[in-house]
């Protein structure tokens, strides 16, 4: 039986009133993707919050496994402008107990080549490739990642994937939100569809693609 990483039952999350997630359940576990979609305001990035402890729920709990690290992007708001791009991620690196040397393969991978920068001088794209580093840096057991592809160019929406895939294969397991539903479909092990704050459906990618033939279909259908 797969080990359980994360266990999410029944979350609630209200703002003034409004409910933003409505008994959310659901699980991932080891060394699985889980791809989670919905149009603007579905409660998303709220979920992902929930999980990181950013804000607290209504009502509901979750729980992770003992064994589990959990690693989120840091905002591109989070970085010091001032700083270069390498002072940058040392700091956080160092925040984060990283080894030196995983920090820089991490940095190749996703082609970092400009360190010297300051980071208040990257274009959108460059500073999206940073944020996404230091997740990867960590012995993290789960990994969420918001909307990992925006801003990004083809090569580094390819090494993003690669890193991903590669991570799977030593059993990090992933929750990822996303507009590009052709990322998801070709790394996610399952879907988690979101409407108005409510899991409408859970299903493994297998399935969507044997009933639906592609996520943007199934999407338009479920959704």
């Amino acid at each position: 039986m797969t080990e359980v990483i994360l266990a999410a039952n029944r979350i609630s999350k209200s703002f003034d009133h409004k409910m933003a997630l409505d008994g959310i359940s659901f699980s991932v576990g080891k060394g699985e993707i889980v791809g989670l979609i919905g149009p603007n305001g579905s409660g998303k990035t709220t979920l992902l919050n929930v999980l990181m402890g950013m804000i607290k729920p209504s009502s509901g709990k979750f729980q992770f496994s003992e064994s589990a690290g959990i690693g989120m992007c840091v905002s591109r708001k989070g970085f010091f402008d001032d700083m270069t791009v390498k002072n940058n991620i040392a700091l956080y690196s160092r925040l984060l107990n990283a080894r030196a040397e995983k920090v820089c393969q991490v940095m190749d991978e996703f082609q970092i080549d400009f360190g010297n920068m300051r980071y208040g001088k990257l274009s959108a794209g460059m500073k999206q490739r940073v944020s996404l580093l230091l997740p990867f840096v960590c012995d993290n057991s789960l990994i969420l990642l918001d909307e990992p592809s925006n801003h990004l160019d083809i090569d580094s929406i390819i090494a993003l994937r690669k890193s991903i895939l590669h991570l799977k294969q030593g059993g990090i397991s992933f929750l990822i939100t996303s507009h590009i539903l052709s990322d998801l479909e070709k790394i996610c092990d399952r879907i988690l569809f979101l409407k108005k704050g409510i899991l409408v459906k859970d299903s493994t990618t297998d399935e969507l693609m044997q009933s639906y033939g592609s996520l943007e279909e199934a999407y338009l259908k479920i959704l």
